[in-house]
């Protein structure tokens, strides 16, 4: 069996653990930059190293038997690129959203992207949007096979919605700007007093927590609005299932900062919970307006307000909307499928050696 190492930025539930160590055929080196980035001790083994003490690449990868490197971020492929240059080995770096923006990196970070280009064999960027940004930086189209992240629908059971009860909505995600958070909570705030009932739960940490918990004060959202904290998988699940929408505000940051397709969004899908998100990035090669759900301007409050208001109000249109999102998330973002991609991907470049 082949084994591919994987640099990635953390070694933590959140950081793609199935695309380093579910590969069906292929065995794993899971390689970060130094011990600090060991962020979940149960996900330790015997297959972690750090890069920091790796003092020969080419001593390490022939002692490992490394048939392939695979980075999980354009920076990440930059700092593999030495031990692709002393073994020959093929280089594939995967592209999510933070690489698709200038804003925040380090000085060169544009001008090293377009060695990577050069040098690298392959690029994955996790949505079509992402792929067309690349080529526009000039990416050869060619080395582009857009490979999108995945949901375990062993995991994930469809339940469709009830036709009435509470009005509960819910957001995951990091408590930063991109995730339009406090877009939310604005909109949030415009439909309140006609959806009495109507409560708001937003998951996450982040820089932003302090802000979002003085914007609630300022809006007056009282006990209609949680700000919960990073809650284990398992329970955020729970939560996804208990709730009667999710929504993803997202939006482009002050700094360019970008997402791809947010995995919740695809989790509360196949669940069966109705999604609401923006016309932003990746979002509309999952979701179709008015078909597995509804999409807005992205950092738009009022558009975001009048579609919770069309939301609460239409519950006759949910089932159809989660019927349709669910069948879209097993066609093309579960995970077992993206998997099989990976490694039909990774045997097309090593041309059948595997």
């Amino acid at each position: 069996m082949p084994t591919v190492m994987h640099l990635n930025l953390r070694v933590d539930p959140t950081q793609y653990i199935p695309q380093i160590r579910q590969i069906p055929g292929f065995d794993y080196i899971h390689l970060v930059r130094q011990p600090k980035y060991m962020t979940d001790l149960s996900l330790f083994n015997e297959r972690v190293y750090f890069l920091s003490e790796i003092f020969s690449p080419k001593d390490f990868l022939a002692k490992h038997n490394v048939s392939l490197l695979h980075a999980h971020h354009g920076q990440l492929g930059m700092l593999l690129l030495p031990f692709k240059e002393e073994t020959k080995l093929p280089l594939v770096t995967s592209i999510r959203g933070r690489d698709a923006t200038l804003g925040n990196q380090p000085v060169g970070y544009l001008e090293n992207m377009k060695v990577l280009f050069e040098k690298g064999d392959r690029f994955y960027p996790v949505c079509q949007y992402l792929a067309d940004r690349m080529i526009s930086w000039g990416c050869p189209p060619e080395k582009v096979q857009v490979l999108y992240g995945g949901v375990d629908l062993t995991k994930y059971h469809y339940r469709a919605p009830a036709s009435e009860g509470s009005q509960a909505i819910l957001s995951v995600g990091r408590l930063v700007e991109k995730k339009g958070h406090h877009v939310l909570m604005k909109a949030f705030q415009k439909i309140k007093d006609k959806f009495p009932q109507a409560t708001l739960t937003i998951i996450g940490k982040g820089e932003l927590k302090e802000y979002l918990e003085s914007l609630a004060v300022q809006l007056n959202l009282g006990d209609s609005f949680r700000l919960l904290d990073h809650l284990h998988k398992d329970e955020v699940r729970k939560q996804m299932s208990d709730a009667d929408l999710f929504c993803a505000a997202s939006l482009e940051a002050s700094n360019g900062d970008l997402e791809g397709i947010p995995n919740t969004l695809k989790e509360a899908m196949a669940l069966g919970v109705p999604v609401i998100s923006t016309y932003h990035a990746g979002i509309p090669e999952l979701i179709a307006h008015k078909q597995e759900g509804i999409l807005v301007k992205e950092n738009n409050v009022d558009e975001l307000a009048e579609a919770l208001e069309f939301m609460l109000s239409h519950r006759e249109l949910w089932e159809d909307y989660t019927i349709a999102a669910r069948q879209k998330v097993e066609q093309i973002f579960d995970e077992k499928k993206q998997l099989q991609l990976q490694a039909y991907y990774y045997h097309e470049l090593l041309g059948g050696r595997a």
